[in-house]
């Protein structure tokens, strides 16, 4: 599934207190999204993989113009209002636009694809060429570039579409952004973590668009006194918890 590369992001930190206000003035102006079966809520489990030299990391810290990570992510939950839904990821960021090119795959067949040797692992005769490209990329990370198991995040997504006047938008306020540097068994809704990254009264609010951000949100932004600023959670969890890259940044 290719997507154009184009999209830019904006984040924001927010308390929990200021998030109920900024929601209840985007829900004026948007709707839930429709991958999310209608609802605005729902769980994210995103199992990372880099190699022994945290080539991902490092790539964002140094400030590398095209770079890529490589993530199963599981949206949804059994009881919740959508299934449990698999994706390999790759998350490309290309001179500050960012895209995500993907493949919905069942768990077992994500997991054996990017950890058990590549396409002969699951059947691909099925997939359509653009499919079947981004199954090449996959291979190509974790072959190339030896990607292995990293880390597995956690967090609640609340996250809202625009409306006729700005159809590419998308905001999302993340909440309960976890971690672990264990591998366990991949499930959907997994809440086995112990490591968290923000106070349990902050979210991160995270604004999407392939164009402009409307005069409504922008009013929303200065009203609220909102300041922009950088939070990757992938980068956070390894400058907290994996000792390979905090060994690193101590020795410096």
């Amino acid at each position: 599934m290719y997507t154009r590369l184009d999209r830019i992001e904006f984040k924001f930190i927010i308390p929990l207190e200021k998030r109920d206000l900024i929601v209840s003035e985007v829900e004026k102006y948007t709707s839930y999204d429709e991958g999310a079966g209608g609802s605005s809520q729902y769980p994210i489990i995103s199992q990372y993989y880099d190699n022994i030299s945290r080539d991902s990391y490092w790539e964002k810290m140094r400030g590398q113009k095209s770079r890529r990570k490589l993530r199963i992510r599981v949206y949804g939950s059994d009881n919740g209002s959508i299934p449990p839904t698999t994706f390999i990821e790759v998350k490309h960021k290309h001179y500050g636009r960012g895209v995500k090119r993907r493949l919905m795959l069942p768990m077992e067949d994500a997991v054996n694809l990017v950890e058990k040797g590549g396409a002969h692992s699951i059947d691909v005769s099925g997939f359509s060429r653009s499919d079947r490209m981004v199954a090449n990329e996959i291979i190509q990370l974790v072959d190339e570039r030896s990607f292995k198991f990293l880390n597995t995040m956690r967090y609640d997504r609340q996250a809202f579409v625009g409306g006729e006047d700005a159809p590419d938008l998308r905001i999302t306020f993340d909440t309960g952004i976890a971690c672990r540097f264990e591998k366990h068994e991949l499930k959907a809704d997994d809440k086995c973590f112990e490591h968290y990254l923000l106070p349990s009264d902050q979210c991160v609010m995270e604004v999407k668009t392939n164009t402009v951000i409307p005069f409504w949100l922008r009013e929303l932004i200065g009203s609220q006194s909102l300041v922009k600023r950088s939070f990757s959670k992938f980068c956070t969890a390894l400058e907290t918890h994996d000792p390979v890259v905090r060994e690193t940044i101590n020795a410096m």
